[in-house]
This record gives structure tokens, sequence and C-alpha cells, in this order.
């Protein structure tokens, strides 16, 4: 799957979810927020596809998704940002 198809899934997934999505200039790279009472995922458009999906894919990890149909290779991506996330961070010498 291309990264714009994958870029499409995920962002129908974030509208299937009743959050808001905006892609935004700025420096950050992005992810969920909370405004007022209104969830929000605001992606920073300059980076690159790949870039956006992983901060697609940690957000979305955040979020209960067992009852929720997500195509399988969606849900791979979603899943290994999950484990990125758990990996413990070894202190080097």
């Amino acid at each position: 799957m291309k990264d714009s198809e994958i870029l499409g899934h995920l962002e129908q997934l974030t509208q299937n979810l009743s959050i808001d999505l905006r892609y935004e200039k700025g420096d950050f790279s992005g992810g969920l927020c909370r405004v007022n009472d209104k969830q929000m995922m605001i992606i920073n458009k300059r980076l690159s596809d790949d870039q956006k999906i992983k901060v697609f894919a940690r957000a979305i990890a955040q979020l209960n998704l067992d009852n929720i149909y997500i195509l399988p290779a969606i849900r791979e991506i979603i899943e290994e940002q999950l484990q990125e996330k758990r990996l413990p961070t070894s202190a080097g010498p």
C-alpha cells in the first residue's frame, strides 16, 4: 500500500472517531489534543508522508480501538507505533 493510501485510511479513521483533523505549519510534529471539549488531531503539513503516518499512528494508538474495524494493514501500522512507544530505552554509559 502506498503512503498516500495509508494516509487516506488514517484520515478516514480519524473522521470515523469524530476527531477534527487539521494540517498546520509550525515547529511541531503533531498529535492529539483537546480544544474545549473537542478532540483534535493536528499534523504538521510540512512533514513527509512517512512522518505524517507515524504521527497519526502514534496518536491513534492511544485510543481504544477494540470495537472499531480497521483494515489489517492499517491496524498493523498503528500497533507497530504502539510497540515502539513501549520499548524500554537503554541508558548508555
